[in-house]
C-alpha cells in the first residue's frame, strides 16, 4: 500500500519537482517537526506556513496554503523527507491561504487523508471561503485586464507612474495574478471530513498530538495543534510575526485565547506568518496590544463615543516601537490596530455577528 502511494506521488509531483525546493525554506523544530516558510522569492503563491510533523507510519500537515501547486510544492518536500503518505491534513481556520490547497492531498492519497478542523472551521470553509473563489472568478479578470491597461500607459495601481525598476516588477505581479486565475478556475475546496468541539488527541507511535480550540480569535474556529513531549506549538494566524490580520476576529475573546495558549509548556512556536520564533515573548506583546486595545475601546464606548472617537481615543504608541521593529511586518502595524480597534468596537457595542 505504501508504495504504491509514494509510486502515485512520485508521478503527481514530477512537473513541479525542480521547483518544489524554491518554494520553502524547510526548518526543522524538533525530531521529525518541520516549520515549512514560504520564501519571498516562490514561483507561485503560498499564502502561509504550514507545518509537518512525521511520525512512524504517517505524516501529519498543519494548513495547505492558497493554491494546489503550493501544497504540491510542499508534498515534494514531505517526499523527501520520509516515504510515509499523508494521513492527516488540519485546517487551522477557514481563510483560503490555509485550505484552498486541500485538494493536492485528496488527490495524492484518495480516500486516504483525514482533514481535520474545528466545527465552526468547516461551516465557514462552506459559507465563507468557497463563495469566496467563486466571487475570486468574476472579479479577478477585470482587475488583471485593468492592471494590465495601466502597465501599458506605464501606471501603477495608484495612478502614478511607474518607474523604469518598477515596471518589470508590476508585469510580475500581473503575471502571478493569470496563474492564481488558471489554479482558481480548476479549484474544488476540499472540506474537512473530521471536526471537534474542544479538543482531539492523535495517538502516534512516536508522540501524542493534541488539536486544540479555546476561544474566538483571529476566527471564530481557530485551532492550535501542541506537541506536548517536543514543547512545540503551531498557532495558525493565532499569532503572526508582527499583529496578525484582524478582519475576521473576536478581540476580547481572542485576548482569552491568548492567555489560554500561553498556559501551554512550549519552547517553540511556529506562527501563520513570520519565522518560527523562540519563547512566548512576542505572544506576550500581541497579548498586550489586543488587551490594550480592548480596555481602551470598552472605556471610550462606555463614555459614549462614536467610533471614529474611539479611534482618536485610543493610545497604542508604548507598541509602536516594539511591533514596527520587524522589517517586514512591522509595516502593517497601523493598519492592523486600526482593523483590530473596529472589530473590537463593534464586539463591545453587541453589534459583532458571527
Amino acid at each position: 500500500m505504501r508504495t504504491s502511494a509514494v509510486s502515485l506521488l512520485a508521478l503527481f509531483l514530477l512537473p513541479l519537482t525542480a521547483a518544489a525546493g524554491d518554494a520553502f525554506e524547510l526548518v526543522q523544530v524538533a525530531d521529525g517537526v518541520y516549520a515549512a516558510i514560504p520564501k519571498p522569492t516562490a514561483p507561485m503563491a503560498i499564502g502561509s506556513n504550514a507545518a509537518i510533523i512525521v511520525n512512524e507510519s504517517d505524516v501529519l500537515v498543519v494548513d495547505t496554503h492558497l493554491t494546489p501547486s503550493a501544497a504540491r510544492a510542499l508534498l515534494a518536500e514531505i517526499a523527501a523527507l520520509t516515504d510515509t503518505p499523508v494521513r492527516y491534513v488540519v485546517n487551522t481556520h477557514w481563510h483560503p491561504d490555509h485550505v484552498q490547497g486541500n485538494q493536492a492531498y485528496f488527490n495524492v492519497f484518495p480516500g486516504g487523508t483525514e482533514f481535520i478542523s474545528h466545527h465552526a472551521t468547516r461551516e465557514d470553509i462552506q459559507k465563507k471561503a468557497i463563495p469566496s473563489v467563486r466571487d475570486q472568478l468574476d472579479s479577478l479578470p477585470q482587475q488583471i485586464a485593468q492592471a494590465e491597461e495601466q502597465l501599458a500607459r506605464g501606471l501603477g495601481p495608484d495612478g502614478e507612474p511607474l518607474t523604469e525598476e518598477q515596471k518589470p516588477q508590476r508585469r510580475q505581479q500581473i503575471e502571478r495574478q493569470k496563474a492564481y486565475l488558471a489554479e482558481l478556475r480548476q479549484m474544488q475546496v476540499t472540506l474537512p471530513t473530521l471536526t471537534f468541539e474542544r479538543s482531539l488527541i492523535l495517538h502516534k507511535e512516536r508522540r501524542p498530538i493534541h488539536i486544540l480550540f479555546f476561544f474566538k480569535g483571529h476566527t471564530r474556529g481557530d485551532a492550535v495543534v501542541y506537541l506536548p513531549q517536543e514543547k512545540v506549538l503551531i498557532t495558525g494566524d493565532l499569532l503572526t510575526a508582527g499583529l496578525p490580520f484582524p478582519r475576521d476576529s473576536y478581540p476580547a475573546e481572542w485576548v482569552k485565547t491568548l492567555r489560554a495558549v500561553a498556559g501551554l509548556d512550549f519552547a517553540q512556536a511556529i506562527p501563520g506568518h513570520g519565522p518560527v520564533q523562540q519563547g512566548k515573548e512576542h505572544l506576550e506583546l500581541v497579548t498586550q496590544v489586543f488587551e490594550s486595545v480592548v480596555e481602551q475601546v470598552r472605556a471610550a464606548v462606555a463614555r459614549g463615543l462614536t467610533l471614529e472617537e474611539t479611534k482618536k481615543a485610543v493610545d497604542l504608541e508604548a507598541f509602536r516601537e516594539a511591533i514596527m521593529s520587524d522589517p517586514v511586518y512591522g509595516r502593517a502595524f497601523h493598519s492592523r490596530v486600526e482593523g483590530t480597534l473596529e472589530r473590537a468596537y463593534l464586539e463591545a457595542t453587541g453589534e459583532l455577528q458571527d
